[in-house]
């Protein structure tokens, strides 16, 4: 048989792994490669275990969650924020709860989460290839949170997944990958049963139900002409952290008035002028951070951070797993503050007021402007980013440049949280308090996702 000679960029480490011929490597390390845990007497033994998941670089959750931002922006009502978010929390616990057992450092974080049950464990003395386990458990629950999308998409889905499988068939045994991919689907399995009783399953099927009604009275939002409220019930959804939502909820919203000494007149005046011979700067600003649905630019800056570092398939699966629980719960908390104070966006309080033509740059939402979606889950994303990576950290997001923007570059995650908030005032669709405490309130979120021990000690 012609040798063949393949350079499997897949596994990184001190050396990239060479297959010569058609030998396939069970092992997946030498037998001499040890990793000790940090808090006990136990050796990893990569011969026995399998190869360490630090070893393997992240391309497979990489891809995913490039598909997953696709499916979002093109499948109906799976760019609804909330829905969003979502998805990428249970995706990113089912990717590291999958590969975990790879990072000797580390440790399930199941029995710290809000009424999860035990997972399904590996088997002692078996190998497990974590990249597998990574493509099974991703695959498996994109097609469990993206549950409508289209033949064709649920085929590219398949597709994905098929086309890992057969790089990882070339590097290790039909049995050690068949283990594999069996245990990454068992994780992601579970973990979707969990899902199902939080309150949000299956809600892109009717995320603006017609059976709402508004309360009604001075200074209370009210849908635009042709609007239902979206998602009026999400508050209630169960947080990934217990508690999560309850005790990250803001003070009240400045009280409504039209008196020119009122916090919120000032407020509504401060949109208003800004919209009068708008600089050109915050009009790319607004439209940029608008592009595309506000999770999906949070896991994008993700992609780009991660992209930067060449980060390891250990080092990927714990950020994706943060910012996921980060931007979901953040979603939670401030949907139920949106439907505890109602509060008018600037669209009617301006044309009440001000200007009876007035309209925005960007559409007004279909929900309460107190407090802003934006704000809260990219501030709950970067004080994740800055726990990780540390705040002084560069990055530019190429997601969002490719859609045809010019590119926008930061050299803090603060700075990125900040100009994200400013957006949505330059858009025209929420006054100042609504996006400051936004800020606020997903730092706090952030901080208890940092709290989570991921750690053995």
């Amino acid at each position: 048989m012609k040798t063949r000679i393949k350079l499997i960029l897949l596994l990184a480490g001190t050396s990239l792994i060479i297959l010569s011929g058609c030998k396939k490597n069970d092992n997946f390390a030498s037998p001499s490669t040890q990793s000790a845990t940090t808090n006990d007497e136990v050796v990893y033994d990569e011969a026995v275990r399998g190869v360490l998941t630090s070893k393997s670089n992240g391309e497979v959750p990489a891809k995913w969650y490039a598909l997953a931002i696709t499916l979002a922006r093109t499948t109906p009502n799976q760019g609804v924020a909330p829905i969003n978010a979502r998805a990428f929390g249970y995706m990113g616990l089912a990717l590291y709860e999958s590969v975990v057992s790879g990072i000797p450092a580390d440790k399930s974080i199941q029995s710290q989460l809000n009424e999860m049950p035990a997972l399904p464990q590996v088997v002692h003395g078996e190998k497990y290839f974590y990249p597998s386990c990574a493509n099974a458990a991703l695959a498996n629950m994109v097609h469990h949170m993206f549950g409508n999308t289209s033949p064709a998409q649920s085929f590219t889905i398949d597709s994905l997944e098929a086309s890992f499988n057969t790089l990882f068939a070339s590097i290790i045994s039909k049995d050690a990958l068949d283990r594999s991919v069996s245990f990454g689907q068992n994780i992601s399995n579970a973990i979707y049963d969990w899902s199902k009783s939080d309150g949000g399953d299956q809600a892109y099927l009717n995320p603006y139900p017609a059976t709402y009604v508004p309360p009604t009275g001075p200074g209370l939002w009210v849908p635009q002409p042709g609007q239902l409220a979206q998602l009026p019930y999400w508050g209630n959804t169960r947080t990934f952290i217990k508690n999560d939502a309850t005790s990250t909820q803001p003070l009240p919203p400045p009280v409504y008035s039209n008196d020119p000494s009122s916090k919120l007149y000032t407020e509504e005046m401060e949109v208003y002028n800004e919209s009068i011979n708008q600089d050109p700067e915050h009009v790319i600003i607004a439209k940029y951070w608008a592009a595309i649905p506000g999770p999906c630019a949070s896991i994008s800056v993700l992609n780009s951070v991660l992209a930067d570092k060449n980060a390891s398939l250990s080092v990927a699966a714990e950020a994706y797993c943060k910012v996921g629980i980060a931007i979901a719960d953040a979603l939670i908390s401030c949907y139920k503050a949106k439907y505890v104070y109602n509060q008018l966006r600037p669209q009617a309080y301006i044309q009440a007021n001000f200007n009876p033509t007035w309209k925005p740059t960007l559409t007004t939402p279909p929900f309460p402007d107190y407090t802003s979606a934006h704000s809260v889950q990219t501030s709950a994303t970067a004080r994740v980013l800055e726990d990780l990576f540390g705040n002084n950290t560069t990055f530019t997001d190429y997601l969002i440049n490719s859609l045809g923007f010019s590119p926008r570059r930061f050299t803090k995650f603060s700075d990125y949280a900040n100009e994200v908030g400013l957006s949505r005032i330059y858009g025209g669709i929420h006054v100042r308090s609504s996006d400051l405490t936004g800020l606020t309130q997903g730092d706090l979120v952030g901080a208890h996702v940092g709290a989570l021990r991921f750690k053995r000690n």
